[in-house]
C-alpha cells in the first residue's frame, strides 16, 4: 500500500466521528511506581534511546528523601510494551543519593537557579541533553520565573562504561540566551537532521515552536534554523512560526514509520486534554488539525492543572503516553490503541 494512503487510513481513523470507536484508551496509573522506593514525586518524565539495552531517563524537580534537587538521571531496560507497565529504574547517584547530572556553578544558588533537564539523544558516543536555566524570583509563587538561557548539556560516554560507573555530563552555557524558547521539549533525530521542539510563553498564549540543527552541529547556535510561518527554514528564532496556543508544558514530536507521518502530543492548558496533531511532513504541523485522544479527571479542591503530556513509547499502533498531575507530583500514563482495520 502507497504510503499516502497509510497516512490517509489513519487520518480517517482519527478525524472522522465514525471511526471514533477504532481509539481505545486505558488508564495505566501512576507511571514505574517503582520510582517511588527512590523519589516522593517527579515531572519532566522523558525516555531517551541509550543503546541497544537500556532506555536512559532524564527528570526536571525531582523530590528525594532529603529535599528537592533541579534534576535527575535514571536507566532502565531498553522499554517496550512487556516491560512499561513494572519498570524497575535504577538512579545515578553519588555516596548513596540521587543528584543533579547537570551542576549548578559555585556562584550560582541551587534553590533558586534550577537547571531543568530535558529531552535528548545519543549521536555517536555523545549523549545531549537540552536543558533550560531558570531563576526563582519568589519560591513560593508558582511560576514565578525568568529564563535565563536555554541550553546543552553533553556526556561522552567511555567504551567500558556500565551501569553504576560515574556520569559526567559537561554543561555547555549559553547556546540561546534573551527572548528564545526553552528548546528540548522534544527531540527527533530524522534523516538528515534533529528536529528540537521548544516552549514559549507569549502574548497571552503557549506555544511551540521548532527548529533544526545537523547532527554534528548541535553545540553551534548559529546552526539552528526555525520553522517560520512561511514553511520555510531561517536561522533566525523572531520569525518562527508559533505552534497551537494551548500548550501545557512539554510535549512530544514523532515520526510514524509505518504510515510515515509526523505527529505531536500534548496536553492543553486549563482543560488538560491530552491531544494529538499529525501530518505528512513537519512543515504542515502547525496547521494540522488537534484529534483529543483522552480527558483526565478533572482535579479536585486546588487551581493546578494537568501538564507535560508526552509519548513515551510507540509501538505500530499503539501509543504509551505520560502526563503529570500536579495534585500529587507524579506521572500518570495512558495506553491508546488505534486499530486501522
Amino acid at each position: 500500500m502507497q504510503h499516502g494512503k497509510l497516512y490517509s487510513i489513519m487520518l480517517c481513523v482519527l478525524l472522522v466521528t465514525g471511526c471514533s470507536d477504532k481509539v481505545t484508551v486505558t488508564e495505566c496509573g501512576i507511571f514505574a511506581p517503582s520510582r517511588l522506593h527512590y523519589v516522593k514525586g517527579q515531572d519532566g518524565v522523558t525516555p531517551v534511546d541509550f543503546d541497544a539495552q537500556h532506555t536512559m531517563w532524564t527528570f526536571g524537580d525531582t523530590i528525594t528523601h532529603e529535599g528537592m534537587i533541579a534534576n535527575s538521571l535514571a536507566f532502565t531496560n531498553k522499554v517496550d510494551a512487556s516491560n512499561i507497565r513494572e519498570l524497575p529504574f535504577h538512579y545515578y547517584t553519588e555516596n548513596g543519593e540521587i543528584v543533579p547530572f547537570i551542576r549548578n556553578d559555585k556562584h550560582e544558588d541551587p534553590s533558586r537557579d534550577r537547571l531543568w533537564a530535558f529531552d535528548g539523544i545519543r549521536i555517536n558516543n555523545t549523549v545531549y541533553v537540552y536543558y533550560v536555566h531558570v531563576y526563582i524570583h519568589d519560591p513560593l509563587k508558582p511560576l514565578s520565573f525568568s529564563l535565563m538561557e536555554s541550553s546543552v548539556a553533553h556526556w561522552d560516554v567511555p567504551y567500558n562504561w556500565s551501569l553504576g560507573k560515574p556520569v559526567r555530563f559537561k554543561r555547555f552555557k549559553n547556546l540561546f540566551t534573551g527572548d528564545v524558547p526553552a528548546l528540548g521539549a522534544s527531540v527527533l533525530q530524522h534523516n538528515d537532521y534533529v528536529y528540537v521542539v521548544g516552549h514559549i510563553s507569549k502574548n497571552g498564549k503557549s506555544s511551540l515552536v521548532i527548529a533544526r540543527v545537523k547532527p554534528q552541529h548541535i553545540l553551534q547556535k548559529d546552526t539552528y534554523a526555525f520553522l517560520q510561518g512561511d514553511s520555510s527554514w531561517k536561522n533566525t528564532v523572531t520569525g518562527a512560526i508559533h505552534l497551537y496556543g494551548d500548550v501545557a508544558g512539554e510535549c512530544s514530536l514523532g515520526y510514524d514509520e509505518d504510515y510515515k507521518f509526523f505527529y505531536i502530543v500534548y496536553c492543553q492548558l486549563f482543560n488538560g486534554n491530552i491531544v494529538m496533531s499529525i501530518a505528512p511532513s513537519i512543515e504542515q504541523l502547525p496547521f494540522a488539525k488537534k484529534i483529543i485522544l483522552y480527558t483526565p479527571k478533572k482535579l479536585k479542591g486546588t487551581s493546578m492543572m494537568y501538564y507535560s503530556a508526552k509519548e513515551i513509547l510507540h509501538m505500530k499502533n499503539q501509543w504509551y503516553i505520560i502526563y503529570i498531575n500536579p495534585a500529587e507530583y507524579q506521572p500518570y500514563f495512558i495506553q491508546v490503541d488505534i486499530n486501522v482495520h
